[in-house]
């Protein structure tokens, strides 16, 4: 059977970027594409700012036009707390450079709350610090008006969340609109270990290839930020990691067959050989229960910080 893929199934802009390179010929750079990457604190935190400018840049990514940033590390996974409140307070000073100015936030927790890979968006939104309601509360003088919802997914509900949403802020009038959500990435290394930030909005489902109506400016009528963690990964990514791997494995002779190919001919191969069912598929890892929890919090602690205004 011959799919025609030749990409794998990710949201993440980080490894469209690394897909690329490693298409590109050496002498060959990034054009309408300005990458910075840096270290942040003590604890092997890494942020990668991702910003296309042009409309080459849209077709070498195949992403909007934005900013995108990327915020990782191996102890995400973890129980590591002292880790977790770092990445919390950068994300915190991200919303603030995105968000300066907007006194009026609509956060949307997209995502099916009963299943636990995509039950991010909607924890998220049960640990916020909720404003809109309190109006004349010295406590919270200087926040901004907050306000949330889990809308469900459309087999619980028979609308499109793009509906739902377009119809609360129609009503509500917030500034800026933040959607928080559970994404797909290509590498399992990065699973529940990364953080993407970007102020292009989002297409629900998109990267598991269940395409709904998308959240952005353009739909909403207001900036759109979109916050999202890879919880599941296709079949294909997972197969080709154990591709990698057995051939490294094997010697020299064994990595010049699959390892050194191009991403495209890798999936390409792929394709070929595993069922239109397998292709489709995605899995979480085991321990994906703990780790939303987790990395809700992560997520809510830091939105809750901007919030508060307590950004160290």
């Amino acid at each position: 059977m011959n799919i025609q893929h030749s990409f794998s199934h990710t949201d993440l802009a980080l490894e469209l970027k690394d897909e690329l390179e490693e298409s590109l010929e050496e002498q060959q750079a990034f054009d309408g594409i300005k990458i910075q990457q840096e270290r942040i604190g003590e604890r092997g935190l890494q942020e990668t700012v991702i910003e296309i400018d042009s409309e080459e840049g849209e077709k070498q990514l195949g992403k909007p036009r934005g900013i995108y940033v990327t915020l990782e590390g191996e102890n995400m996974a973890g129980n590591d707390g002292s880790f977790h409140e770092e990445m919390s307070e950068c994300l915190a000073k991200r919303l603030q450079s995105l968000l300066s100015g907007k006194r009026k936030l609509l956060f949307i927790g997209l995502g099916n709350g009963e299943v636990t890979p995509d039950a991010l968006g909607p924890l998220v939104i049960k640990n916020l610090f909720i404003t809109r309601h309190l109006t004349g509360w010295k406590e919270i003088e200087g926040c901004p008006a907050v306000a949330a919802l889990a809308p469900g997914v459309m087999a619980q509900t028979g609308m499109e969340t793009g509906e739902i949403v377009e119809g609360i802020v129609k009503k509500i009038h917030p500034d800026a609109l933040v959607v928080i959500d559970a994404l797909a990435a290509k590498s399992s290394e990065r699973l529940n270990r990364t953080i993407q930030i970007s102020n292009t909005g989002i297409a629900p489902g998109s990267g598991v290839g269940n395409h709904r109506n998308e959240i952005t400016e353009k739909t909403m009528g207001i900036p759109v930020i979109a916050i999202g963690v890879p919880t599941v990964i296709s079949i294909p990514s997972l197969a080709c990691d154990i591709m990698e791997a057995f051939c490294a494995s094997q010697g020299e002779g064994m990595e010049d067959i699959f390892c050194s190919w191009p991403e495209k001919e890798k999936y390409h191969f792929l394709g070929e050989i595993l069922g239109e069912k397998l292709w489709e598929l995605f899995v979480t890892p085991k321990e994906i229960d703990e780790a939303v929890k987790r990395i809700s919090y992560t997520l809510s602690e830091g939105i809750n910080q901007f919030v508060a205004g307590r950004i160290f």
